[in-house]
This record gives structure tokens, C-alpha cells and sequence, in this order.
């Protein structure tokens, strides 16, 4: 009892961190709408940089990814590498660019608002598409993250499944609504590193607890688990699927619309350079860090102590830390959740209030503080219905994961890739974009193809496709490019 207690005041403690922040942000950026929903396109390098990484990385990185480091081994490396070049690439070709070609329209709030300007044409198809498909996709996205959170307590024997998705939830939920967007950069900043530290420091203490390389070697090797392909039987089909999918899934990073806003609404390019260069390193080590976990948590705990693999971060930390460290612990994992989940709900949130609601519907000027209530109301009512569907059933993180970001990179990486580079891309040819990649990656999901090769690779080659062909078809006449 007192160990749960020791946890739950260190936790606490930072969560009241987290809500004093959403106090400070609301208080210098709630005065304006523009202040609310971007932080007045003041942020910098570092904050941007380090929010948009850890937002990508969700509790995937630290449930999801050590999960699969824990069940397949050494294959698991796939998923860290692939994504790791998404980083890298993202840093070099998008982050500079997308800020530079940005900054010709002062009035950019969200993604909407870039692709209207951006094309000069199609402005209602652009914004409604584009705002279904954050919503639909980060509202799957955010279950995800209370599912992670409520799977958290659970491993760590604090609370039930169901009360640890209503505390991420209500954690979630009310600093989102208090400090809007520069709440959910500066948390994620401080959630980020906190992440960093624990992917760092946690395999190298696991690999020593595990006996060192040898020991850990030796244990993969008896459960056939050293092989870089699934199975161990050589690059099967299945096997190669394993690694396309994973490796694929760094095909979303250029287009992932929570994290790229933070490059549309940087300071200046100056901080964009230094963010591409932080975000690309940063990205890297806690990827590879926690499948290492994994890695090295099967040597610690066969698959008789670990029913679900998703677990092994908890184990861990109960059974090698003291309690203040335990909730230390469940506070990186929490932000892990958090720093995913409040940047969807406010980037859905705006982009429904602003993009769909204002620039659609309305068309009429609104006052700055009706557009900050409504934007807040929807944020609120956006948690309430995560919540609910987190509650109805525990999902496996990684598979819902990847199906929400399969059909999110799917629609926008191909549109911000060409929009960027290409002079002849068109409003038409994005409109394809957003519906093809979508389409194909729940028809894939629905035939049961997923199972082998997920949807991601096919449904980027194909929305990439279709843009380009549509573009040929219906050409940009006056073109936005920066390279």
C-alpha cells in the first residue's frame, strides 16, 4: 500500500505540472484565437521539434514498439529502422521547406488554411476532406492512447484497465481545454525528453540486469528470437511482409498532420533548421531504445510471467524500481499517451471549428473568443467519445496504431511531398490523394490482406499515383513550391 502510494504522489506531482503549464498557456496565448489554436506562430526550434517527435511516437513507442521487441526479437528492429529514416527524411526535405513555403501566407492556422492558399483553388473540397480525415483518423488515434494508458495502470497493479483510461482521459481533456495549443508544445516538449530519458537509460540497465549482451544472447537464441526475420526460417513471405510493414511505416512521417503543424507554425526558418536537425536525432534514439527494451525485458521475463507483451515497460519498473521511481516511470509512459492524444484532439478540434464550421459552413467573421469556446467544446466532446470507445473494449495498441497512421500517411504524405516539389500539382490532384489512400487501406484492412502486408505501402503508392495522374489531367496554373 505504500509502495502505490509513493507512485501515485510522484505521479501526481506531474501531472499538476502538467495542468500549471495549461494554466500559463492559457493565460499568455488565450487572448486570441490565433493565440489558442498555433501560439501565436511563436514557437521554436526545440519546442517544436521535440512536441512533434513525441507526438508522432505515442504510447506505441514505449507499449507498442517494446511489445514487438519483446514477442519477435531482433525482427523487431525493423520497425525502429524504418521509422528512423522517416525522421531523417522529414528533417531534411520537409520540415525547412514546409515552414518556407508557409510563411507566404501569414494567415496559416492549420493545415486546411496551407492547402487552400497553398493551391489558390478548391478551397471547400480541401478543408472539408482534410478535416473528415483528422478527425475520423486521430479520434481512432486518441482510443488508442487511453487503451495505453488503462493497459499502464493495469501492468503496474495501480488501477483497473477501465479507471486508467478515465484518468488519461480526464488528464488529457482538461489541460487541452485550458491551455490550447501552446499547452499541448510545451507539455509534449517536457513529456518528450522525459520519454528520452527512460528510452535511454532503461535497455542499458535491462541488458546488465539481464546479464550483459551474453546473457541476453543467450536467452533470445533458446527462444529463437536472434533472427533479423519473424520466424526464423529465412525471408518467408510473412517474414518479408513483417519487415515491409514495419519498414513501411516510416512512409507516413512527412505527412503525419499533428506533427508537421508544428513546422507550418514555427517561428522563423532559422528554428526550422534547428528542429529538423533535433527531431531527426531525437527520433532515432528513442526509437531504437525501446525496441531494445523489449529485447532485452524477454531475457527478464519469459512469456509464463508476461501474458501480454505490451506490458514488459511496467513489469520492468515494478519489479526493478523503487516506488518514486515507479512513478516516475508511469509518468513517461503517460507521456508518451499525452503527447500524442492532446496534439490529435486539438488539431482535430481546430480543424473542425476553423477549417469546416468558420471557412465552410459559417463564412461569416465570428468573434476570437465564440471561435475559443467552440473550438473547446469540441475538443471536450471529442474526448468524451475516445473515451467511450476506449472503455468498450481493450485493443492491441499496434494494431490500431498503424491502421490510423496508415491512413493518415497515406492521404497527406503524397500531398505534401508534391506540393512542396512539384510546380504542377494541382487542387484536383490532392482531392485524390485524400480519398484514394484512405479508400485503399480500408479495403485492404476489410479483405483481410493486412494480415501478410499492411495497407500503408500500396495505399501511398496508389494515393501518389492517383495525385499525379489527376494533376496531368487537371493542372495547377500558378504554382507555391519552395525547395
Amino acid at each position: 500500500m505504500q509502495a502505490t502510494t509513493t507512485v501515485f504522489l510522484t505521479f501526481g506531482a506531474y501531472m499538476v505540472l502538467l495542468l500549471a503549464i495549461g494554466v500559463w498557456a492559457d493565460r499568455r496565448f488565450g487572448k486570441s484565437y490565433e493565440g489558442f489554436v498555433s501560439a501565436g506562430r511563436s514557437l521554436g526550434g526545440w519546442v517544436s521539434a521535440i512536441s512533434a517527435a513525441a507526438s508522432s511516437e505515442s504510447g506505441w513507442v514505449m507499449l507498442g514498439l517494446s511489445g514487438l521487441g519483446y514477442k519477435h526479437g531482433l525482427a523487431a528492429y525493423w520497425a525502429s529502422f524504418g521509422c528512423s529514416l522517416g525522421f531523417i527524411f522529414t528533417s531534411i526535405f520537409v520540415v525547412r521547406q514546409l515552414r518556407s513555403s508557409a510563411a507566404m501566407h501569414r494567415e496559416v492556422l492549420t493545415l486546411g488554411d496551407y492547402f487552400a492558399l497553398h493551391f489558390g483553388g478548391g478551397e471547400r473540397a480541401l478543408r472539408v476532406l482534410s478535416s473528415l480525415l483528422i478527425t475520423v483518423f486521430m479520434v481512432a488515434y486518441v482510443v488508442a492512447q487511453f487503451t495505453a494508458a488503462g493497459k499502464q495502470m493495469a501492468g503496474m497493479k495501480l488501477l483497473s484497465y477501465q479507471n486508467g483510461v478515465w484518468v488519461g482521459a480526464l488528464i488529457i481533456g482538461v489541460y487541452v481545454l485550458i491551455g490550447g495549443y501552446a499547452a499541448v508544445c510545451w507539455t509534449d516538449m517536457i513529456q518528450g525528453l522525459l520519454m528520452l530519458a527512460v528510452l535511454v537509460a532503461f535497455p542499458i540497465y535491462a541488458v546488465v540486469a539481464a546479464g550483459g549482451f551474453a546473457g541476453v544472447g543467450a536467452k533470445l537464441s533458446a527462444a529463437g528470437l536472434t533472427h533479423v526475420w519473424v520466424g526464423g526460417k529465412g525471408a518467408s513471405w510473412s517474414a518479408v511482409a513483417f519487415a515491409l510493414t514495419y519498414f513501411g511505416f516510416g512512409l507516413g512521417y512527412p505527412g503525419m498532420p499533428h506533427a508537421i503543424i508544428r513546422f507550418v507554425t514555427i517561428r522563423d526558418a532559422k528554428e526550422a533548421s534547428t528542429a529538423a536537425a533535433v527531431s531527426a536525432v531525437y527520433g532515432t534514439l528513442v526509437l531504437f531504445g525501446s525496441a531494445s527494451l523489449g529485447i532485452a525485458g524477454r531475457a527478464l521475463f519469459p512469456p509464463s510471467l508476461l501474458a501480454d507483451p505490451e506490458r514488459i515497460l511496467p513489469a520492468f519498473t515494478a519489479a526493478y524500481f523503487p516506488p518514486i521511481l515507479g512513478g516516475i516511470i508511469l509518468a513517461a509512459v503517460s507521456a508518451a499517451i499525452m503527447s500524442t492524444a492532446d496534439s490529435q484532439l486539438m488539431l482535430a478540434a481546430s480543424s473542425l471549428a476553423h477549417d469546416l464550421w468558420y471557412k465552410v459552413l459559417r463564412r461569416r467573421p465570428v468573434p476570437e473568443k465564440q471561435m475559443t469556446w467552440i473550438t473547446r467544446g469540441i475538443i471536450g466532446a471529442l474526448t468524451i467519445f475516445a473515451l467511450l470507445l476506449a472503455l468498450a473494449k481493450a485493443r492491441v495498441i499496434d494494431t490500431l496504431v498503424l491502421f490510423a497512421w496508415g491512413c493518415l500517411g497515406a492521404a497527406f504524405s503524397p500531398v505534401v511531398m508534391l506540393a512542396l516539389y512539384w510546380k504542377r500539382f494541382s487542387w484536383p490532384g490532392a482531392v485524390a490523394s485524400f480519398v484514394v489512400g484512405p479508400v485503399v487501406i480500408v479495403i485492404w484492412q476489410l479483405a483481410g490482406l493486412s494480415k501478410g502486408l499492411h495497407g500503408l505501402i500500396p495505399g501511398t503508392g496508389l494515393s501518389l499515383l492517383a495525385a499525379v495522374v489527376v494533376s496531368l489531367l487537371y493542372p495547377k496554373q500558378d504554382a507555391d513550391v519552395r525547395t
